[in-house]
């Protein structure tokens, strides 16, 4: 075959494997991440002229991804929906990681090489993260520049400095799309010092290493910290954690048979033939399951981590098919076991995760609720997840788990050492302090697992402040949330003076029916015949007798007194709901 036919394949190639990856992704619609949504946030407000921000204050590195969030944020400003610019930045990473393999091998391309892009493309990591809102695809792309840049070195024993300098440019920017990209620089130096460049292999590093001094330098000048807020909560580096990422690396590989078993047997091959071209992507492999097993793994769905390990399988498995053909059967093997590996992505319970987690679209419906009816007053809104409420809402924030609370970060309180990575900071008295005006516990609005959140729900001062309010969004967003709204809140709470209550409608908490709407911007709740509304105020002065303001005819307020406590009830006569958006009493003169 020759060149110009081999290079006309390659194309319906690409365009059959951009195919299935869309598809692919397509199946996990409409996961998105909620930590995607914190990225987000600060990449709507930096457009916005409210600079690299999570809220109002004192600014705070609560992300680590900084050319992730710079990309977002251009795409908000050409006038992309925040979720459209991530998922659109997430699958054309993704095209371009396919585009740089096929046109690595543009000549020499048949059906093996398609099989085991096959296996990348119908992964469940890179199918969720396509779409899943956060910087792995981005990871992806830059590994797959970078690597056969850093061929072209090994090649070539002399290379000039040039191209160690070209290749090393996809090597910085990893280095700003996360931390932790500096890993696979280090990998790429090890393996071409023992190719035999010398010491001109750190010539690899110069572009690493002015990106990230440039970084520290905007990091001291900006947010006042050495290093982002989330390294302070996130790398607590000890046994139970390596454990952990121990089983999520096992588990992780096994799922990614057999392209994970081929890559091992590549590998193996590799070391004894001392290929460097295979060794590349084996050593930036090898150095990244080091790193995943001492930050203890992942928590989020589709081994989120995996993303950058199937790219680098894929390079390997590719680099090596010539000695897997020799020892395998190698197109009906892969062609039976991919069928193997399909069922596996969507079997796995991880995987599975990322069809079924929904709950950030849940707070979206919150979110836009506050928004409408908090707008003008901007109360504080304590969250665990960080993402959905806050991004949706626009309102200032509390991050109660400290990622984007420098404070938090450095007073962490009653931090467990067990427990799920980066949800550990336990410090209910700092946020009692802060007193929000309303605080949610993971959007479904009980405790589920977090320190903080059952530290703080059984607190005899939150019990106190906070009443349960149940929120519900209009047509066709109805999904409910719960909320806890601070009852002595002067911008959300009960409104108390001398001679008087005003008692916002959403406290009328008495029944597990009544719900927190808007109506016309305003929130309040219905009450209807079959559904009163009731009220227990345990904390009233009784001296005298309260009485309520008029109100029409349709509703009626009654009041009765049971020991210290004052109970009020809100009932109708009528067919159709009553809105009601406060109840004022005042003392009887």
């Amino acid at each position: 075959m020759t060149d110009k036919v081999q290079r006309v394949f390659s194309l319906p190639a690409f365009v059959v494997l951009t195919t299935v990856l869309i598809l692919n992704s397509l199946i996990y619609m409409p996961f998105l991440s909620d930590d995607a949504l914190i990225s987000m946030r600060y990449s709507a407000r930096l457009a916005e002229g409210h600079g690299l921000t999570w809220t109002d204050g004192s600014a705070v590195e609560g992300y680590s991804n900084l050319l992730w969030v710079l990309l977002t944020t251009g795409g908000l400003s050409i006038g992309l929906d925040g979720v459209a610019a991530v998922r659109l930045l997430g699958v054309l990473s993704l095209i371009c990681f396919v585009f740089c393999v096929l046109f690595t091998y543009r000549k020499s391309i048949n059906r093996e090489y398609m099989i085991v892009l096959l296996f990348a493309v119908l992964s469940a990591p890179l199918g969720v993260w396509a779409i899943g809102g956060l910087e792995q695809p981005l990871v992806a792309a830059l590994l797959a520049l970078s690597i056969p840049l850093i061929w072209r070195i090994i090649n070539k024993k002399e290379a000039g400095s040039a191209r160690y300098f070209t290749a090393s440019i996809p090597l910085a920017l990893l280095c700003i799309t996360r931390p932790d990209g500096v890993i696979f620089t280090f990998a790429a130096i090890l393996v071409l010092l023992f190719s035999g460049n010398g010491r001109r292999s750190f010539l690899l590093a110069v572009f690493p290493l002015l990106i990230m001094l440039a970084q520290l330098g905007f990091r001291l000048g900006y947010y006042g910290d050495y290093v982002p807020n989330t390294a302070r909560i996130k790398m607590r580096p000890s046994v139970h954690y390596s454990i952990g990422g121990v089983k999520y690396l096992i588990r992780g590989i096994f799922v990614l048979f057999p392209l994970s078993l081929f890559s091992a047997f590549a590998t193996f091959k590799a070391v004894r033939k001392r290929h460097f071209r295979t060794l590349l992507p084996a050593a930036m492999a090898l150095s990244w399951m080091m790193y995943l097993v001492l930050i203890g793994g992942d928590i989020f769905p589709a081994y989120r981590h995996f993303v950058p390990l199937v790219v680098l399988f894929t390079w390997i498995c590719i680099e090596e098919l010539p000695e897997i053909r020799r020892t395998f059967r190698i197109v009906v093997l892969l062609a039976v076991i991919l069928i193997l590996f399909v069922v596996l992505q969507y079997a796995d319970s991880r995987n599975r995760d990322a069809r079924e987690e929904l709950w950030e679209w849940d707070g979206e419906v919150t979110a836009l609720v506050l928004k409408e009816a908090f707008a003008e007053q901007q109360p504080l809104l304590a969250v665990t997840a960080a993402g959905s409420l806050p991004y949706w809402s626009e309102l200032p924030s509390l991050d109660m788990l400290g990622l984007n609370d420098r404070y938090l970060a450095l007073n962490q309180g009653n931090s467990a050492e067990h427990g799920l990575l980066g949800h550990n900071v336990c410090n209910p008295g700092h946020i009692l302090e802060r007193q929000p005006d309303i605080i949610s516990f993971n959007v479904a609005g009980v405790p589920s697992g977090l320190a903080v959140a059952e530290s703080l729900f059984i607190s005899s001062e939150f019990q106190r402040l906070y009443s349960r309010v149940i929120v519900r969004g209009t047509e066709p967003y109805t999904s409910h949330g719960v909320l806890w709204f601070n009852r002595e809140s002067p911008l959300t709470g009960i409104k108390t003076s001398a001679d008087s209550l005003v008692i916002p409608a959403y406290f009328f908490n008495r029944y597990k029916h009544t719900v927190m709407f808007n109506q016309n911007g305003v929130p309040g709740i219905a009450v209807t015949r079959h559904a009163p509304a009731g009220i227990v105020l345990a904390y009233v002065p009784l001296g005298s007798e309260w009485i309520p303001v008029e109100y029409s005819s349709s509703l009626s307020v009654q009041l009765q007194y049971s020991g210290d406590s004052l109970i009020v009830e809100l009932t109708t006569d009528q067919t159709e709901p009553v809105f009601v958006r406060e109840v004022v009493l005042i003392q009887d003169q």
